[in-house]
Formats: structure tokens, C-alpha cells, sequence
């Protein structure tokens, strides 16, 4: 029998349980910097700005520009892209590509929410011999490097854009000009019956001015050699070889003057006007 019962009665009820505390009730949150970032890269409708890699491993800033101007004013109140950088760098990202804005860490990753909490802020102390701001350092110069590049590959294009704009422009502007000859070319023809004869006399004058230069070219070249080199050459083969290149020669002469001299006169306002006379 127990003594510490009373006689004759029910034993007293247990005790009521200890409270215990909630769980997870002190445990402290990601830091805002961490969610607003997974918050900023989660966001499907800014997947063109910056997203996570196919991996969902990391995140890439896909438009520097749009990233400054319109996502971090959003969340962080502030528009400098080197303060983000810095901030990544004290909670232990890491860039992992040299071409492209490309961070990781391994507390940062897609649906994974509930990691954030395990990433924690560099202390600003160390027992170490090399102090962590000498790594901070490292990587801002090296994020500066990046950025120059960046900035004078950009102006290298912008320079080449320039070029291939004006000479666009310039092809154009011939174009018009050329159309607006030929135009005014088609209106002398049909005004004028005569007008297309005296150009095609005007054609074969200049083609048989040119066939004389030739010949007289050609009749000066041949007369600084003895007949008796000429008939050595001919017996050997090169006389015919060389007439055929003379020939070539001319035909190119003529076409290369036809196409450069005789249709810029043609389609020139002061041919037109001289011819129409």
C-alpha cells in the first residue's frame, strides 16, 4: 500500500505538462537581402532580365542595363549594380562564368526556399593571416576589369553600327540619284523620236575612238621589234598567244569604258541636256 495515497481516495491527477516551445518560434529568418533576391530571380515575368540557369543551380543577369534601372530600384531602392555585387560577394556567392553575370551559392537554388536560412554574412573579422577583405578586393577589381571590357566592347559596336548606317545611307542616296536620272532619261527619250539615234551614234563614235587608241597603242608597241624577232616569236607560238591577249586586253578596255564612262555620261544631267540640244 502506499503511504502517500490518502485513505479511502482516488489518486491525485497527473500534473499537467511542461510547455514546450514552438518549434521553429526562435529561430531566426534569411536575411531581407536573401529573399528579395530569390524573390527578384524566381519572378517568371522577368525571366528576360535575369532567371535562373537551366540547372536552377545559379542565376544569370541577362540585361545589366534593364537589371539597374528597373529591378533594383524595385526591391533594393537603390540602382547600383557594384553594391549588389558586393552584397552577393559578403553572403558567399561566387561568379562562376567570365562572359556573362552568372552567381551561385549552395544555399541558392530553384525551389529551395528554405535554404536561404542556412547562408550566413562573411564576418568582417578573421584569426586568419590574410584578412577577407583581401579576397573582397580581388573580386572588385576583377568585377571593374569585366566591366571595362563590357563597356568598350559596347563602343566598339556602336562605332561599327555608325559605319554600316552611313553607308547604307550613302548606297541609298546613290540609288535615288541613279532612279532619278534614268527617270529623267525615259522622259527625253519619249519627248524626243531622235533622242535614242543620236545617242546610239554618240555609242559607236566613242567605241571607234577607243578601237583607234588601241590600234595605235598596239602599232607602237610592235614597232620597237625587228621583223626578224617578230617571225622568231610567231615560229615559237607567241605571236598568236600574244595577239589573243592584245585582243582580251581590248575587249576589256572597251567593256570597262562602256560600263564607267559612257552610261555615268549617259545617265548624267549634263549628257542629257548637251545630247537633247
Amino acid at each position: 500500500m502506499n503511504p502517500f495515497l490518502p485513505e479511502g481516495g482516488d489518486p491525485p491527477p497527473p500534473p499537467p505538462p511542461q510547455p514546450q516551445p514552438m518549434e521553429g518560434l526562435h529561430e531566426i529568418g534569411p536575411p531581407p537581402f536573401l529573399t528579395k533576391t530569390f524573390e527578384m530571380v524566381d519572378d517568371p515575368n522577368t525571366d528576360h532580365i535575369v532567371s535562373w540557369n537551366r540547372g536552377g543551380t545559379s542565376f544569370v543577369v541577362w540585361d545589366l542595363h534593364s537589371f539597374s534601372t528597373i529591378l533594383l530600384p524595385r526591391h533594393f531602392k537603390h540602382s547600383n549594380f557594384s553594391s549588389f555585387i558586393r552584397q552577393l560577394n559578403t553572403y558567399g556567392f561566387r561568379k562562376i562564368e567570365a562572359e556573362r553575370w552568372e552567381f551561385a551559392n549552395e544555399g541558392f537554388l530553384l525551389g529551395q526556399r528554405q535554404l536561404l536560412k542556412n547562408i550566413k554574412r562573411r564576418t568582417t573579422f578573421s584569426t586568419s593571416s590574410s584578412p577577407p577583405s583581401h579576397d573582397a578586393c580581388n573580386e572588385l577589381r576583377r568585377e571593374k576589369q569585366l566591366l571595362m571590357m563590357e563597356l568598350v566592347s559596347l563602343r566598339q559596336q556602336q562605332q561599327t553600327t555608325k559605319s554600316y548606317v552611313k553607308a547604307m545611307e550613302q548606297r541609298i542616296e546613290g540609288a535615288e540619284k541613279k532612279q532619278r536620272q534614268m527617270m529623267s532619261f525615259l522622259a527625253r527619250a519619249m519627248q524626243s523620236p531622235s533622242f535614242l539615234h543620236q545617242l546610239l551614234k554618240q555609242r559607236d563614235k566613242r567605241i571607234k575612238e577607243l578601237e583607234d587608241d588601241e590600234s595605235a597603242k598596239r602599232k607602237r608597241g610592235s614597232s620597237s621589234m625587228s621583223e626578224l624577232e617578230a617571225l622568231a616569236l610567231e615560229m615559237q607560238g607567241y605571236g598568236k598567244q600574244r595577239n589573243m591577249l592584245e585582243e582580251e586586253d581590248h575587249h576589256l578596255v572597251v567593256e570597262r569604258e562602256l560600263d564607267d564612262g559612257f552610261w555615268e555620261e549617259l545617265l548624267s544631267d549634263e549628257s542629257l541636256a548637251s545630247t537633247s540640244n
